[in-house]
């Protein structure tokens, strides 16, 4: 089954998930105008933006989590069903984010690349674009492919105290990791799995795709505290223009 067809499931993973909102915040307030997230999910990060008095879209591929999000927000924000990889909205917005590893969802370089430019289409002269992924470990991609690992934290769901178990398989070649999640629900597991791939971009890649989309970096970041990226960094965060 597909991850991205359970958005009840999802909320409850990412209830208590506040790490990037700070970041995202302190972006969004330098804009002067409307604001779009892609691949905005059931809008997790939405209300953040909301509450600064800008206007929010919010472009998702998944029906099942647009659904959700909009029943959340209640025509507070605008959604669109859409794809990060080819959307025309005839609009510009000040401030473009990719929240945290939803840009990894682009699994070869003409997908990241085509979701680049209509970035670029997409920003205003004086806007940003914020792009945040992690930076791959070898340790994580290369794990015994037939064992399962806690990928969470415990969460509530369905009034039971679970977490998500996974495994993933990593092809060096094209890059793209498959994962595979079961629900631990009250210490067994579920029969039911989920599944999604991820392509891993490393920093010198991800220099060359923005720079070949034509957007230019104007910060590199490693966490979510706002510290500079360097060799001992996690995440690799790039606020472009």
């Amino acid at each position: 089954m597909d991850i991205y067809s359970n958005p009840k499931l999802y909320d409850s993973i990412h209830h208590d998930h506040k790490w990037d909102m700070k970041l995202i915040e302190a972006y969004a307030k330098q804009a002067h105008g409307p604001v779009l997230e892609l691949a905005s999910g059931t809008g997790r990060l939405t209300q953040t933006i909301i509450n600064l008095g800008l206007d929010y879209t919010g472009l998702e591929l998944s029906r099942p989590f647009l659904n959700q999000a909009k029943i959340k927000y209640n025509g507070d924000a605008k959604f669109i069903l859409g794809d990060m990889r080819d959307f025309h909205l005839g609009t510009k917005f000040d401030f473009i984010f990719i929240g945290f590893n939803s840009f990894l969802h682009n699994l070869t370089d003409l997908d990241a690349k085509n979701c680049l430019e209509c970035v670029r289409e997409h920003l205003s002269d004086n806007g940003r674009f914020l792009l945040s992924i992690f930076i791959p470990d070898p340790i994580f991609l290369n794990r015994d492919s037939d064992k399962l690992y806690p990928a969470t934290d415990f969460f509530q769901f369905q009034n039971s105290k679970c977490r998500i178990m996974e495994k993933n398989q990593y092809d060096p070649r094209s890059q793209i990791n498959d994962l595979t999640w079961s629900v631990e629900r009250d210490g067994k597991i579920d029969q039911e799995e989920y599944h999604y791939s991820m392509r891993m971009f490393y920093p010198h890649e991800m220099d060359m795709l923005l720079s070949e989309t034509g957007l230019i970096i104007r910060e590199k970041i490693g966490d979510y505290d706002g510290s500079p990226m360097d060799g001992e960094s996690g995440m690799q965060i790039y606020v472009c223009e």
